[in-house]
């Protein structure tokens, strides 16, 4: 694989993730969730800008634009619900709901991290040890974000998830995470 075919994936990858998180987030806004829809909205600005730093590291390092690859759309919001009103979802819709987008969630950053130490290690094959570096930041990112995801999940098995105790939370957690949003540092 090449220097442009790596970095190209990675930003693919990148917009990819933007996409689920802005899906995430409606998602969780659609059933009620506010904290958790404010997380995600965190998430795909922290994303994006990720994505321009990379592009931004390739451009300075390479002297060249990256090339645009055809990406997937993630469709994290099942077809079937665009049909229903916000009225619709009862508290049983809403907790299979977020045990099915938290799963989500967990195995996208799960697969993020696979395909990024992947592309570390051709990186490292083709010794471009400075770009391997670079895009370690990226992996030590996804690495946190997958182990906050996980433990998010198992805070909710351990309340059983109990929709009462999860809307509880929400106003906290949308707290924590606008404050987050304020503190990205854009590039």
């Amino acid at each position: 694989m090449t220097i442009v075919d790596i970095f190209s994936q990675i930003a693919q990858r990148m917009v990819e993730g933007l996409m689920t998180h802005s899906q995430l987030a409606d998602y969780f806004g659609f059933i009620g969730l506010e904290g958790y829809q404010k997380c995600h909205v965190y998430r795909y600005f922290d994303e994006n800008n990720n994505y321009k730093k990379i592009a931004d590291y390739y451009l300075k390092h390479y002297n060249k634009l990256l090339v645009d690859m055809p990406f997937n759309n993630p469709n994290v919001i099942p077809n079937d619900w665009f049909q229903y009103s916000r009225q619709q979802v009862n508290d049983t819709i809403r907790i299979n709901a977020l045990q099915a987008e938290i799963d989500k969630w967990i195995n996208w950053e799960k697969g993020t991290k696979r395909f990024y130490e992947q592309h570390y290690q051709e990186l490292l094959q083709l010794n471009e040890i400075a770009a391997a570096i670079e895009l370690s930041k990226y992996i030590e990112d996804v690495d946190k974000e997958l182990a906050e995801a996980e433990q998010e999940k198992i805070k909710l098995e351990a309340i059983n998830y109990n929709i009462s105790d999860v809307m509880l939370e929400q106003k906290e957690i949308y707290k924590q995470y606008n404050k987050k949003l304020k503190e990205i540092k854009l590039c």
